[in-house]
């Protein structure tokens, strides 16, 4: 009976995922460390726990009828609160900062899921998994499964706007499915309709579901300091602006925010306050009279606690059957190369350091190929009991 490799137990496994390979197509070394060694990294990246946090909230929402979701996301939040081997990143500063950021992502998603494929009650399900034995009857990696857990799958309207436009037929059913996974990150995630279809993950979700609609629902992850020029969205209504809505600061005025619709009109009122020969924007007070005129004609000025500078994207995509079969065909190779790579005992450390594949920043490399074993006993531990298959490789940018 075939399998992937024997870990410190002594048990075979024969279950891969999506981000297992990654690590292995990353550096087979790092792969070898961490399944068949068991070195782990500490559960201390306050993202991770951010993250999860979020994640359950988002899930207590739908499983609630939509009600309780901020409180669950403080009170998993609050779990980490005396927690201080916690390693936060620039934007996530420390534990208030981000009870702060999360509360009000969850805020947002409360106010934008209406709108989104993504219903409340029984017609959207959380943390499904989902295997496929890769090469049924062989006898080198037959038995081995690609598995992967898909965050939602939600069955909506087949013509909901935020889907790719199919020509829908009565017998595909009344409801049309649609794998979302939901991710966190520092950096905004690019706008282009349907490019969700193009991520690699959900492309072997869809492979390995059958399931053609996939999306993206991202928190991007935003500091607080406000000033002119700061995209924010609305948590509540401000006349002709309606909670959710994208807007950009014209001007601070204490605790209040003057908003208008976008940079455009930044241009506009910058056009009408005028600029002095040096190209400098005028400051006499004739200058800010205009800018004033045209901001009160313009502009809405709000209170800056109904302001918020966190995002929620939602990018959906549709996965055609050739697309899926070629993610398939990637797990194919992982696993054929895992197991070659046990029966050999060769595990080659192919890490990088420069561009295009630099790995300087990866926990690793730091630990086990520079051999720093000071940053290796703070952020690393060796277990033998197996660890969670479908963890994701630290990869967010900030």
């Amino acid at each position: 009976m075939a399998f992937l490799y024997i870990g410190p137990t002594g048990k075979p496994h024969r279950k891969h995922s999506y981000s297992a390979g990654n690590t292995f197509d990353q550096c087979a070394k790092k792969y070898f460390l961490q399944k068949v060694l068991g070195w782990r990294e500490k559960d201390n990246k306050a993202r991770f726990q951010l993250g999860k946090a979020f994640e359950t909230a988002i899930q207590h929402h739908h499983e609630n009828n939509g009600t309780g979701a901020i409180e669950r996301f403080i009170a998993e939040w609050t779990a980490n609160k005396d927690n201080r081997e916690l390693q936060y990143t620039k934007v996530e500063k420390d534990w208030a900062t981000c009870l702060r950021a999360g509360t009000e992502a969850v805020k947002l998603y409360i106010i934008r899921q209406p709108s989104l494929p993504i219903p409340i009650g029984g017609q959207t399900i959380f943390q499904r998994e989902f295997s496929k034995e890769v090469f049924p009857g062989d006898p080198n990696y037959g038995e081995i499964e690609d598995a992967g857990k898909l965050d939602i799958i939600a069955y909506v309207a087949p013509e909901h706007p935020l889907l790719p436009r199919l020509d829908w037929k009565a017998e595909y059913g009344p409801l049309r499915p649609l794998i979302v996974d939901i991710k966190t990150s520092g950096v905004d995630f690019p706008e282009q309709y349907g490019l969700a279809a193009y991520d690699v993950q959900l492309r072997r979700y869809s492979w390995l579901s059958g399931i053609r609609d996939v999306a993206l629902l991202v928190w991007v992850k935003k500091g607080h300091a406000l000033q002119k020029g700061s995209s924010i969205t609305l948590l509540e209504g401000a006349n002709q602006f309606k909670a959710g809505q994208e807007l950009v600061i014209a001007q601070m005025d204490g605790e209040e925010a003057i908003l208008v619709a976008n940079d455009f009109m930044i241009e506009e009122m910058e056009k009408a306050q005028g600029k002095k020969p040096d190209g400098k924007t005028d400051q006499t007070n004739a200058a800010k009279a205009r800018r004033n005129a045209w901001l009160e004609q313009f502009g809405v000025k709000v209170p800056t606690e109904i302001l918020t500078k966190q995002r929620i994207q939602f990018n959906a995509g549709y996965v055609t059957i050739e697309s899926a079969n070629e993610a398939g065909m990637i797990a194919a190779r992982q696993i054929t190369n895992i197991v070659n790579a046990w029966h050999l005992k060769k595990w080659p450390n192919s890490f990088g350091i420069r561009y295009p594949h630099d790995d300087q920043s990866d926990p690793y490399f730091r630990a086990f190929i520079l051999g720093d074993e000071a940053y290796r006993d703070q952020n690393f531990t060796k277990s033998e009991e197996e660890g969670d298959l479908f963890a994701e490789n630290d990869n967010e940018a900030e």
